[in-house]
């Protein structure tokens, strides 16, 4: 937290015009150190929408896969192997959110714009009323 407090104040003593290319290099170094000490919510979000298949919707889907993507470098593990390893493996998460994403909204269209999908079904269910009518009409004098 002493790490932020600093980071702001140190933010605010640049004023916009004096905020030099020396200086952005300077915050951006700064801010990294203390965004490695920041746990994003995201992370522990992102592993739950991705083992509980429907539980979150598309936007907040893609919202987590680009937070996942826009992390640079490592939170968790040391050493390059590791962290390389690490950086994989948030990829192949944000890859996951992506696809489930995109399942959602593919079932959303077949359940509720695929002609084709309407069809067969429609289709059946002339086939079952059909069937059914047969069944009951040797009962009914019609």
């Amino acid at each position: 937290m002493v790490h932020l407090v600093s980071a702001l104040v140190a933010f605010q003593a640049i004023s916009a015009t004096a905020f030099s290319a020396h200086h952005k290099t300077a915050l951006a170094r700064y801010t990294s150190c203390v965004t490695l000490n920041f746990h994003p919510h995201s992370f522990e979000r992102s592993v739950e929408c991705a083992t509980n298949y429907g539980m979150c919707d598309v936007d907040e889907l893609l919202n987590l896969a680009k937070d996942l993507e826009d992390y640079h470098g490592c939170f968790y593990e040391d050493g390059q192997e590791a962290c390389q390893k690490e950086i994989d493996d948030r990829m192949d998460l944000a890859n996951v959110l992506l696809l489930q994403g995109e399942m959602q909204e593919r079932m959303r269209y077949l359940k509720e714009g695929n002609l084709f999908a309407y069809d067969v079904q429609a289709d059946h269910d002339m086939h079952e009323r059909d069937e059914f009518i047969e069944k009951v009409s040797p009962g009914l004098d019609i």
